[in-house]
């Protein structure tokens, strides 16, 4: 037997878990707000990639690896056991960690907000 899905009108999808009304819940629900969970692990792979190919210009590159896959890793969380507040300090962590170079920086921003429209 599959796990039910529910893909609405405007393309979120929710799975696992048990539906009623406009709740989700139970072990394993899933929500994703018009595929917003899979623009945002694009969107960090593309960021570790940067970090990569930028290493040698960045002191703390392996903390910003780490910063940056505890933030994917916290969003990615059934919402109960959601941390914002570490999520949060691990975003101001990888803000100070990419300051040298000013396309890391830039690439974060768009991850910081759609990090919070998920939480």
């Amino acid at each position: 037997m599959t796990d039910p899905q529910i893909t609405t009108n405007y393309g979120t999808v929710i799975s696992g878990g048990t539906f009623t009304g406009n709740n989700i819940g139970g072990q394993g629900a899933v929500f994703d707000a018009s595929g917003q969970g899979e623009e945002l692990r694009r969107r960090v792979e593309a960021l570790l990639a940067l970090i990569e190919a930028h290493a040698g210009e960045l002191p703390e590159a392996r903390h910003a690896r780490r910063d940056l896959e505890e933030v994917l890793t916290e969003v990615e969380a059934v919402p109960e056991t959601r941390d914002p507040a570490r999520v949060g300090a691990a975003l101001d962590r990888l803000s100070t960690r990419l300051a040298p170079v000013t396309a890391l920086v830039t690439a974060l921003g768009p991850i910081a907000e759609l990090v919070q429209s998920l939480l």
